[in-house]
């Protein structure tokens, strides 16, 4: 194992000295909790508020000077706040108007730009040979989320990524966000795209609805199917209002450039993607789209109840590891009865455990859709597949 070895720092009683000590408090209130932004809002509702409750208080005790005193400073404090807010959102959208011009001019589509009838969506494909690897990523996930899968499974065999309506490169669908309708666009793209099938659709997270779906209404179509910790449909999973005003809030931010500035869209991706991520992500369309798909939830799962079989078709069940303990009461809590329920899908099933992984597994463990798609594809070629333990 590697070590780090620092230089211990000289206590003063056991703890930093007090200049140390302090200044290491403030750091971590600035990078913590008490953000200056925050600050700045606390103190921009406050002082308003605080002038407000002592003019209500003073004519109320009688003191009319006072009052009147309180009151026109509330008003010089509200008239500055206001031209500082314009200034601000003004600030705000050049710079975000200059970052999203500079995004197109560093990134372009990986793939093409297809009309489905009136609106295009972007599908990318890769590599050659057959069944065709369809990869379809989660709600509010993106086709970055496939870049330690989708080179690999070139490797072998053709594969293709696209976005949803509203996602990455393409443009709003202006139809419902369900199953039925996304499985229909997905479909409609690759005969437009010239793809031929059969297919094996890998689905992470909530994209497995969309697959399941695409293989309940194209059979003939689809040659195997792999779950990558696909979402269950034992909640309807309502949208909460604060998931809602959340979404919302940061449509309507975007254009004024604060959740590029703070980092709240792609942010947290890897430094090698960042820069891409963060140029498909920063776009108020975008949570327009999440926002449309959380909403209507609820009608996703009832769609995907009403598939009670898929057949012998070949179904690969990958699953995070219950290990890790990532599976709660408040996203359906019981690990082997949401396995149970996807593996009934087929008289073909396989579950596979994503060993060290949560959510993720596109990320965590990228070589165990990896294998599970080899697999598929070698017994849809007529070669076997034994992936053995190199499943898990």
């Amino acid at each position: 194992m590697n070590r780090i070895h620092c230089t211990p720092m000289p206590l003063w009683h056991g703890r930093p000295p007090p200049p140390a000590r302090h200044y290491f408090i403030i750091l971590t209130l600035i990078g913590g909790t008490l953000h200056p932004l925050r600050w700045t809002a606390i103190a921009a509702i406050g002082l308003p508020c605080a002038l407000a409750f002592g003019f209500l208080l003073a004519r109320f005790a009688g003191h009319d000077d006072t009052g009147r005193n309180l009151l026109r400073i509330l008003r010089w404090v509200l008239a500055i706040e206001f031209l500082l807010l314009i200034g601000s959102a003004f600030t705000g959208f050049f710079y975000e108007r200059h970052a999203h011009d500079r995004d197109l001019r560093l990134y372009h589509p990986p793939g093409k730009l297809i009309d489905i009838g009136g609106y295009r969506l972007h599908l990318s494909c890769a590599g050659s040979g057959g069944p065709t690897v369809i990869l379809e990523y989660g709600h509010q996930g993106s086709y970055v989320d496939w870049h330690l899968v989708q080179p690999e499974i070139a490797s072998f065999t053709r594969v293709c990524f696209y976005d949803r309506g509203g996602y990455g490169w393409s443009d709003p669908s202006p139809r419902p966000r369900v199953p039925s309708v996304m499985a229909e666009e997905l479909h409609t793209l690759l005969q437009a795209a010239g793809e031929k099938p059969p297919y094996i659709l890998v689905a992470h997270s909530f994209g497995s609805f969309n697959a399941v779906m695409f293989a309940h209404k194209y059979p003939e179509e689809v040659s195997a199917l792999v779950l990558v910790d696909g979402l269950h449909t034992l909640s309807l999973f309502p949208a909460l209002l604060s998931e809602r005003v959340e979404l919302r809030t940061m449509q309507f931010m975007i254009p004024f450039g604060l959740p590029r500035w703070r980092g709240w869209c792609g942010g947290s991706a890897p430094p090698s993607i960042r820069g891409e991520k963060q140029a498909i992500s920063c776009r108020a369309g975008l949570y327009d789209a999440y926002y449309r798909e959380k909403v209507a939830h609820p009608e996703s799962v009832l769609e995907i109840r009403a598939i009670s079989s898929l057949g012998a078709i070949p179904l690969v069940v990958i699953a995070r590891d219950p290990a890790l303990g990532s599976v709660t009461p408040d996203v359906g809590g019981d690990w082997q009865l949401i396995q149970r329920q996807k593996m009934q899908l087929s008289k073909n099933a396989e579950l596979v455990i994503a060993t060290g992984s949560g959510h993720d597994v596109p990320y965590a463990r990228p070589d165990v859709i990896i294998a599970a798609v080899r697999k598929l594809v070698s017994q849809a070629s007529g070669t076997g597949g034994h992936p053995g333990n190199s499943l898990r």
